[in-house]
Order: C-alpha cells, then structure tokens, then sequence
C-alpha cells in the first residue's frame, strides 16, 4: 500500500479519533518493548518496504509494492544491502514475499481498487535469478491481499486486507501445491473461509503481511499495530486460521507496518514504509515461537472485541478522500 499525502493524512487521523476512540482489542502478556531493533536499512528503495524474509539465518530478503517493486535487495543483519537482483517477470503490484529453501514466492496480489481480473505468484530463483509466473483468480471477484503463508510441504495460502469485516483466506482448488499450479494459469483459488480472531470477533482487521516459521510450526499474520500468532493444528494453515484463537501481541508503533518474518531460530521480525520519513528500523522479538507453546492462550492472553486502529485511519482517507473531490489512492500501473 502506497503512502499518501500529508494533508490527507491529518484529515484522517482527525476522522478516526472521532470514530470509536477507545475501541481496541485486548492485550496480551506480550508488550511492544519486547521488540528491539534490529538495523536500520538506509537504501532509499526501500521507502516502501512491503514483503521480507529471512534466509538461513544471515541474509533478509526484503522488497517495496506497487511502483519500487522491481528488485529484490538481499541485506545482512545490519540491514546493509549486498546485492540488488532484478524481478524476472514484470510484476503489477508485490505485497509479500515467502521462501522455500532457495525459492522467493513473490504475491503479486495488491488490488486497492479491486479491478484486477487476475492476481499472480512470481517464483525466483535465488541464485539463477530465473522466474516463473504463476496466474490466479478469485472466485467471488477482486480483492486486495497483502499476506501470503506458504507452509514446508509447498502448500500456499493468502489472505486479504478488508477495511471493514472479515478476512478471508484463499488457496489454489483442489489442494494444489505451489509447484503444481500452472505455467502462466490461471489456476482458480477457493475460499477456506474467514480468519478466526477469538470468540468475541473485533469488527475489523487489516491483515498486511504473513509468515511461517520454518519448521511450519507457527503462522504469523500482522496488521498495522499487532501481530497474531497462530499454533498451526492438523489440518493445516486453512484449519488453523479459520478453527484456532491467535495470541495477539501488541507491535511498536512504526509508520506503516506491513513486514513480517520469522527466522529459523523462531525469532519475528517486522518491517514498515517509511510513509514519507526517514526510514524505520527492522525489529525483531526473540524466540517468540517457543516463548508462545509456553503460553497457555486464556480469555486474558487472546483478542478481544475491538478494531485495529489503523482501520479508523484508512477510513479517514476515505472520507477525506470524498470531501476533496475524490483523491487519488493508487497511481495508476500496467495490468498484467
């Protein structure tokens, strides 16, 4: 999701104070000051910095959406880049990135004004730098996702961003694995159902990035101000999203958060845009997969009714959007 004006962005803090203050879901034992910084990226193509990953504990992998999404920067743990490797398929808009072993998933997924007819997968090779594409389609129409979760055995989920109401997950028909959807497609996707936060459902939560620990393990899924933490059961990620209660733990305040990963210590990082400042460190909360299985989740430890509050600013834009004749949210980019 691309930043926005600054006047734009007054209007709708303004608008979303006045909307529900004081609504937000309960907390759990996890506190923001349990994230640390980790580095600070200082490459200015990383301004919108969408989708990361960790790969083999020493390099993150880490690119921007829509319009600084046509190169993946290889960074150390200093967030210092090493290498800058080309997108080998022209991407419309990359929201989120996965791994498996030397493979980067990229989720060509965001549709801000739902107009798209079909959304995409771009493999690539880490090391060739070659790439596959891989088409999809909905089927229930358009819609905008930021999170995409692929499990060990190849198995691929994502997840959409709704301003208001429930978000769904999606997977390719017919239990399909990554490495079995067509070359370009569309392979149709089908609806799993929509994300399980808790017993008392908060009305809504945008859902900007996804992860899996490697051992497949644990699913994250973050917003921009928490992050939910999932035990994944038999069944898998679609049973575990739909049918389980997450943790949610409450994230440092960032710009714009949209990163999150896990390393194969079962450390979380997370990363933000920079909104039009300067750019936001990459945080990182360690052993966070074991200190949950530790955690028995109760009433207190899980989400409660509540909004996250980022919802209210995405409202405001909207609204503010309308009282000035109409702002443009989205610069308009190539269909694929």
């Amino acid at each position: 999701m691309r930043s926005f004006g600054v006047v734009v962005a007054v209007l709708a803090a303004t608008t979303a104070t006045a909307l529900l203050p004081g609504a937000l879901a309960q907390a759990s034992s996890f506190e923001p000051s349990e994230f640390a910084p980790l580095c600070t990226p200082t490459d200015p193509a990383l301004q919108e910095l969408s989708g990361m990953v960790v790969v083999v504990d020493d390099r993150i992998y880490a690119m921007g959406d829509g319009g600084s999404d046509d190169f993946v920067f290889e960074m150390d743990l200093n967030c210092v880049v090493q290498k800058q490797i080309p997108v080998p398929i022209d991407p419309y808009d990359v929201e989120d990135l996965a791994v498996s072993g030397r493979t980067l998933v990229l989720s060509d997924t965001g549709d801000n004004l739902r107009t798209r007819d079909t959304v995409a997968f771009i493999t690539m090779d880490l090391d060739s730098g070659d790439g596959t594409l891989h088409r999809l389609t909905y089927p229930d129409g358009a819609h905008d996702t930021e999170s995409i979760l692929l499990d060990p055995d190849g198995h691929v989920f994502v997840v959409t961003k709704e301003l208001f109401g429930s978000s769904s997950v999606y997977t390719p028909v017919g239990d399909q694995k990554l490495s079995d959807l067509a070359q370009p497609g569309p392979t149709p996707l089908e609806r799993v159902g929509a994300v399980s936060l808790g017993p008392e459902k908060p009305v809504s939560v945008m859902f900007t990035g996804g992860a899996v620990s490697s051992d497949g393990s644990a699913i994250a899924l973050r917003s921009y101000s928490d992050l939910y933490l999932y035990e994944v059961v038999d069944g898998g990620i679609g049973a575990t999203l739909t049918d389980t209660e997450p943790l949610r733990i409450p994230l440092p305040t960032e710009p714009q958060g949209e990163a999150v990963a896990f390393n194969d210590a079962g450390d979380v990082l997370i990363g933000s845009e920079s909104a039009g400042g300067a750019l936001p460190p990459v945080h990182v909360m360690r052993a966070l997969v074991e200190a949950t299985e530790s955690t028995a989740v109760s009433s207190g430890d899980s989400v409660g009714v509540g909004v996250d509050p980022w919802t209210f600013v995405w409202a405001g834009l909207v609204a503010a959007g309308c009282a000035l004749g109409g702002v443009a949210f989205v610069r308009s980019r190539r269909r694929r």
